[in-house]
């Protein structure tokens, strides 16, 4: 799959995308179907929609990047809170060209999409909510262990139920691998922005289709925040994923395809 540096903001971005483009200069040619943006989740990167991203350019324009000091984009520590990922997103989304794309985010990158349709950054056709919640519960000794892990008085904690029981062996080590590209002080702001991050009380704002997904095997508290985003937002579609938890981009792509496939195809271009 295509990569290439863009730079948004002063900061080199690196940006997941599909097509033939790969001059440095050139971007991605967005004109087939939906201009789609993917927006990943806390303490990861662009690199888990890469499925994703493969599946949807059939029919539509996908891209994907990686926040700044996540993966591969440059700078040393997460922007700090979801209003500045928003507006940061939607400087690389105007950079682009893509005037009114169809917004993924998965998990923290719902908050970002959310924030981005709520705060009118961008005017987005769509919103599809993976794993997402419009207000964070993060338990105070996560957010301890973060810290300690960011200061390296702690060994880096991956959490194994975050995926479904189902999950083949070769779909963890993908997910401990993308758990493992970026900074443990990067992933310790972003669960920062997110604890302080609450938009439930502007749902009603919302106006436009709205998908909301998540895996079976979600974790509890994030699938009871999910339900209640979905109630949530007028006109919301919610769908669970069969054999998947929390990582449903990297555990169940084909099945995300097809349900944001079917989705798109009812929103006009």
């Amino acid at each position: 799959m295509p990569h290439k540096y863009l730079k948004v903001q002063g900061i080199a971005t690196y940006l997941h995308h599909t097509g033939s483009t790969l001059l440095p200069e050139a971007l991605p040619d967005l004109s087939r179907g939906h201009a789609i943006a993917c927006l990943h989740d806390a303490g990861q990167s662009g690199a888990v929609f890469a499925g994703l991203l493969e599946r949807l350019t059939v029919v539509h324009s996908p891209v994907a990047f990686d926040q700044p000091a996540h993966g591969r984009s440059a700078e040393l520590d997460s922007l700090g809170s979801i209003e500045r990922m928003a507006e940061f997103s939607a400087a690389l989304l105007s950079a682009l060209g893509a005037a009114a794309p169809v917004l993924i985010g998965h998990g923290m990158g719902g908050a970002v999409a959310l924030e981005c349709a709520l705060a009118r950054r961008v005017a987005p056709r769509a919103l599809v909510l993976v794993g997402a919640a419009a207000r964070w519960e993060i338990p105070r000794e996560r957010l301890e262990r973060a810290r300690r892990v960011s200061e390296g008085k702690a060994t880096r904690e991956w959490r194994r139920e975050r995926c479904s029981p189902a999950v083949a062996p070769d779909v963890l080590k993908a997910v401990f691998a993308e758990d493992a590209r970026t900074d443990p002080r990067a992933a310790y702001g972003d669960l920062l922005a997110c604890a302080a991050w609450d938009a439930e009380a502007r749902l009603a704002q919302l106006a436009l289709p709205a998908l909301v997904l998540t895996g079976e095997d979600e974790e509890p508290e994030l699938n009871v925040a999910s339900e209640r985003l979905a109630a949530q937002i007028a006109g919301a579609r919610r769908v669970r994923i069969p054999k998947a938890g929390h990582v449903v981009p990297l555990e169940q792509p084909d099945a995300l395809a097809r349900a944001v496939l079917d989705f798109l195809s009812e929103v006009p271009a």
